[in-house]
């Protein structure tokens, strides 16, 4: 379990005329140029509808379960894992937001998509027939799509607006399970949500938050309470400790490298917070991840 995270990027050129791609689970397993059970960084937005079969799938050292008639998403950067069940069938698809929304000024909408929020809920969707029925559709019209010639002159537009159709679905789907006070907060969650993202390395501290969002601490706190029913001091604190688990459980890191990689001056205080919020050490962790992959 502690081999290094693979930074998987399906698009390495920026100038690919589609950043996009959609292929059958099996295709995808076979060429591939790594394992497919290695712990991979995407740098792209992922979504599979299982259509065959069962297992797990690991996104951040979560276990989730899945069968036949379930959506899977994993946002940007996350880490994830596949788990190989020659046997199953699925529709994998990874695209970028510039390629999902054409003009600059559009970019940001897939940071409002509850279906991504990894802090928000699980990455799973279990969907009823009729859902199924329309989701499978799409999906196969994305790949006829997908198949057709580079020079077909509509192509990346319809592409484009069956990826778009899919994703507000699944939002649609996702946001008839939030509460209506949580809908109304959500815009601010997630502008607090990015600046830890783009900052929790360098301050774990609300006030600095705040200050940068225009935001009282207070209102802060308000904002995650009605959204997460916790505190921001917390969801801060907690984005720090899922990257220590990161790092522990899928690099060979020390703990003093770890400790410089998440803003800790020294490895001891990186040591006493992650007992806080985990009840063990650091060191205890790894060797109960590793002991139970054994």
């Amino acid at each position: 379990m502690t081999e290094e995270i693979l930074d998987v990027r399906p698009f390495p050129q920026p100038q690919q005329p589609i950043e996009c791609m959609i292929l059958p689970l099996q295709t995808l397993f076979a060429h591939q140029r790594y394992p497919m059970d290695t712990p991979q960084r995407l740098h792209s937005f992922l979504m599979v509808l299982f259509t065959k079969g069962q297992g797990h799938h690991f996104v951040d050292f979560a276990s989730f379960a899945y069968q036949e008639k379930t959506l899977l998403f994993v946002a940007e950067n996350q880490v994830h894992q596949w788990e190989i069940h020659p046997e199953n069938e699925a529709f994998v698809l990874a695209f970028s937001k510039e390629f999902l929304y054409k003009h600059a000024q559009d970019r940001d909408v897939l940071t409002s998509y509850r279906i991504f929020d990894f802090a928000l809920q699980s990455p799973m969707l279990v969907l009823g027939d009729s859902d199924y029925g329309r989701f499978l559709t799409l999906f196969q019209e994305l790949k006829f799509e997908f198949d057709q010639p580079e020079q077909d002159a509509f192509k990346q537009d319809i592409y484009r607006n069956l990826l778009r159709t899919i994703l507000l679905l699944a939002e649609r789907l996702k946001r008839s399970e939030v509460r209506s006070a949580a809908v109304a907060q959500y815009q601010d969650f997630t502008r607090f949500r990015e600046q830890v993202e783009a900052d929790f390395i360098h301050t774990r501290n609300v006030q600095d938050y705040a200050t940068t969002l225009g935001y009282s601490p207070k209102k802060l706190n308000q904002i995650t309470q009605t959204t997460l029913n916790k505190n921001a001091k917390l969801f801060i604190d907690e984005r720090v400790v899922l990257e220590i688990k990161r790092l522990l459980i899928h690099t060979n890191l020390s703990i003093k490298e770890i400790a410089d990689r998440t803003g800790f001056d020294e490895p001891t205080n990186l040591v006493k917070f992650f007992k806080r919020y985990t009840q063990q050490t650091p060191l205890a962790f790894r060797e109960q991840i590793v002991t139970q992959s054994a």
